[in-house]
């Protein structure tokens, strides 16, 4: 149980809660929706003397998709993004994979920006997002700045981010017609957090040719990384080039990326099997969804 006393501050802006940040020093914690916050100050991990509610701060929750940028607010909970209007692919990639995510209440007070910034390597979100291109909107003492998604993660637990930054939005371009994208995972309970986890997003140019191709590995090194040896296979293939044998040397190329531990919850060799199956099931996805033929 949190046994430290602390103090409780309500931030009205993104001005005021740098403001109260650069006051209060580094025992200061932003709050949004503090499902990650709670958990750590409960196991002793973390002792604030401070909290800073960001919750009352407005125009920090929304869904927008216009003139090619999928744009999220960083109180967005994982529950909205869930249930937002999933015309949009990666829209509904993001929907499905929160889905997955913690349980159905703790959706519901969980943020986006939250789970991004606890740095876990194992993050449901993270491989998708950084599949996808996306980049963050970052605010703090020097104004506001871009941070592609895939440069967040230090180590794990640790961010890029400096001691007062804050995330304001997550940013994804759509301005691509013709891509798709898909997440596999591997847990032991419904609501466990990934033992592997897989994402891949493709574009295609008019003559149906990979323009561009992101494979993100979670779960398989200390942070969320790319296989940069998946990617160079698959860009410039036609979609047709996307055979079985062909995705089962992309699933090696990508198994052959990943550095995983053994630990408690699965053996590193187990690890590095399961990225070959989930890229292949990934990539499977992404064919079917752009050639028509996915299931509901």
């Amino acid at each position: 149980m949190m046994k430290s006393q602390f103090d409780y501050y309500r931030a009205d802006s993104i001005e005021h809660a740098i403001s109260l940040k650069n006051e209060l020093g580094t025992d200061a914690y932003y709050w949004a929706g503090g499902t990650d916050l709670v958990l750590q100050w409960n196991h002793e991990k973390i002792h604030p003397l401070h909290c800073i509610d960001l919750t009352s701060i407005s125009g920090f929750n929304f869904i927008s998709n216009h003139e090619g940028l999928l744009r999220i607010g960083a109180l967005t909970t994982l529950s909205e993004i869930e249930h937002a209007d999933t015309s949009d692919a990666y829209l509904h990639t993001l929907a499905y994979v929160t889905s997955l995510m913690a349980t159905q209440q703790t959706r519901t007070i969980a943020t986006i920006a939250g789970n991004l910034c606890n740095a876990s390597p194992a993050a449901d979100l993270l491989p998708p997002l950084i599949a996808m291109g996306a980049y963050l909107k970052v605010s703090g003492n020097d104004g506001e700045r871009q941070l592609p998604v895939e440069n967040l993660l230090v180590s794990p637990g640790r961010t890029s981010l400096k001691d007062e930054e804050l995330v304001t939005e997550i940013c994804i371009p759509t301005d691509t017609k013709t891509r798709a994208s898909s997440y596999r995972r591997i847990d032991r309970t419904v609501v466990d957090i990934s033992l592997v986890g897989a994402s891949g997003a493709l574009t295609l140019d008019d003559n149906q040719m990979i323009a561009t191709a992101k494979i993100a590995l979670g779960s398989v090194a200390p942070t969320v990384i790319r296989s940069s040896q998946a990617e160079a296979m698959l860009g410039g293939k036609l979609l047709t080039d996307l055979d079985d044998d062909f995705l089962k040397a992309v699933g090696e190329a990508a198994a052959a990326d990943a550095t995983p531990i053994s630990d408690v919850r699965a053996s590193a060799e187990y690890r590095k099997a399961m990225v070959k199956v989930l890229v292949i099931k990934v990539l499977r996805d992404i064919v079917a969804i752009l050639t028509g033929d996915e299931n509901d």
